[in-house]
C-alpha cells in the first residue's frame, strides 16, 4: 500500500477533525528531518498537489550529511561542508516543525512533543533514525575527543580523528572497532582503518606501525564476495584483524582498551591492550521514545513490511531510515529505494 494523496487522501480525511485542530492537524507527518524524512517530503510534495498538508518534526536546526564524516576523519573533507541549515533542505510549501516527539499514540493517531505539544495526522512517517549508544561500552562517554579516542560517528568527534591521525608515528599503535549490527553504514568502521594505513604508507610510516582492527562479527563484510576482496586489503595493509571481540571498556588515561570475546573458544574471555589512538564505533540502537512506543517490535524498531514500508498493525503509518525494522543495511542508498515504496505512486 502506498500513501494515498491527491483526491483520494482529501476522501479519507476527517474534515471535523481538522477544524477542531486546525494548525496542530496535518494529512501527512513526517517525524524526523534527515535524509528519508526529507526525501518523503520532497517526493510527496513533488508527487501531489499543491494543497496537500505536510509537515515535518525535527529538532535540530542542521542537517548533517553523514557518510561524509568519514572523509572528514580522514582530512580529506572539511566538516562545514557536511553542514546544511535544516530548514534550507525542506520543499517549499512543507511545514518544519522545530521539536522532538515524545510519545506515539497510533491508536489516537497523535505524535506528543518534548514540549507537551500534541499533533494529530491522517498518515504518519516515521523517520527518526537511530542514536549512539556510547555509554553502552564503559569509560567511553568521559574520554571521547580526547585521550586519542576519536569516532567518525559524531560530528562533534569526527575533526579529531584527523589530529589523531595526523599524530601517528613510527612505534604507535592504532586501534579501531565494529560493533554489534544493526549501525549505520557497515563499511564505516573499517572505512576509517584503510584510509587510516594508506596515509602511513604515503608517509612511510605504515610498516613501523601497529594497526588493529577489533570486529564484532565473524567476518569482515557481511556479503562473501566482498569480504574476500576486503581480506586482500587487510593484508596488503599489514593490518591484524580481530574477528568476534566487541568493546566493552576504555581507559582514556591509562590508553587501554579492554574486548569480550563473543564466540569460539575462548567466549566470554577479555583482553585488555594498550593504545595510542582509538577509534570507535558505537553500539547504536532506537530512540527511547520508539522502543517505548507501540509502534515497535521486541527489538525496539518501527515494525514494517519490508516490501511497502508500511507497518504491519497501524495502516496509516509507514516508516524508513535507521529506524525501521527491514533487514537492508542501514544506509543513504536504502533511504532511496525505501521512499519509493512508502510514497505515492500516483497522483489524482
Amino acid at each position: 500500500m502506498s500513501i494515498p494523496i491527491g483526491a483520494d487522501l482529501h476522501r479519507q480525511t476527517t474534515d471535523g477533525r481538522r477544524a477542531a485542530a486546525s494548525t496542530k492537524h496535518h494529512q501527512i507527518l513526517i517525524v524526523g528531518g534527515g535524509t528519508a524524512g526529507v526525501t518523503v517530503a520532497a517526493s510527496l510534495r513533488r508527487r501531489g498537489p499543491r494543497s496537500l498538508d505536510i509537515a515535518v518534526v525535527e529538532p535540530s536546526e542542521t542537517h548533517y550529511y553523514q557518510p561524509c564524516f568519514t572523509l572528514v576523519g580522514a582530512g580529506a573533507y572539511d566538516m562545514a561542508k557536511t553542514q546544511r541549515p535544516e530548514r534550507s533542505l525542506i520543499p517549499a510549501g512543507v511545514t518544519l516543525i522545530h521539536g522532538a516527539a515524545k510519545a506515539f499514540n497510533p491508536d489516537k493517531n497523535s505524535v506528543v512533543l518534548e514540549t507537551g505539544d500534541a499533533l494529530t495526522y491522517d498518515y504518519l512517517v516515521v523517520c527518526t533514525g537511530m542514536k549512539l549508544d556510547w555509554d553502552k561500552i564503559e569509560g567511553l562517554s568521559a574520554t571521547l575527543g580526547k585521550n586519542g579516542v576519536c569516532s567518525n560517528y559524531s560530528p562533534v568527534y569526527a575533526p579529531y580523528t584527523w589530529q589523531c591521525v595526523q599524530g601517528l608515528k613510527s612505534g604507535n599503535r592504532a586501534v579501531f572497532t565494529q560493533p554489534p549490527l544493526p549501525f549505520k553504514c557497515p563499511g564505516a568502521p573499517q572505512k576509517i582503518v584503510y584510509l587510516t594505513a594508506d596515509r602511513l604508507r604515503r608517509a612511510g610510516a605504515l610498516q613501523a606501525c601497529d594497526l588493529q582492527y577489533f570486529v564484532h562479527a565473524p567476518v569482515v563484510f557481511g556479503v562473501p564476495f566482498f569480504a574476500r576482496e576486503l581480506m586482500k586489503v587487510v593484508a596488503r595493509y599489514g593490518i591484524k584483524a580481530h574477528f568476534q571481540q566487541n568493546l566493552v571498556a576504555v581507559d582514556g588515561p591509562a590508553k587501554t582498551a579492554t574486548f569480550e570475546a563473543v564466540g569460539g573458544d575462548d567466549k566470554g574471555k577479555r583482553t585488555t591492550i594498550t593504545f595510542d589512538m582509538l577509534h570507535v564505533s558505537p553500539p547504536q540502537s532506537p530512540h527511547d521514545a520508539i522502543k517505548q512506543s507501540p509502534l515497535a517490535n521486541p527489538a525496539g524498531w518501527v515494525e514494517v513490511n519490508q516490501n511497502s514500508m508500511q507497518h504491519v498493525r497501524y495502516p496509516n503509518v509507514f516508516s524508513l531510515g535507521d529506524v525501521c525494522s527491514t533487514p537492508n543495511s542501514k544506509t543513504a542508498a536504502a533511504v532511496r529505494k525505501q521512499s519509493r515504496s512508502s510514497c505515492a505512486t500516483s497522483c489524482a
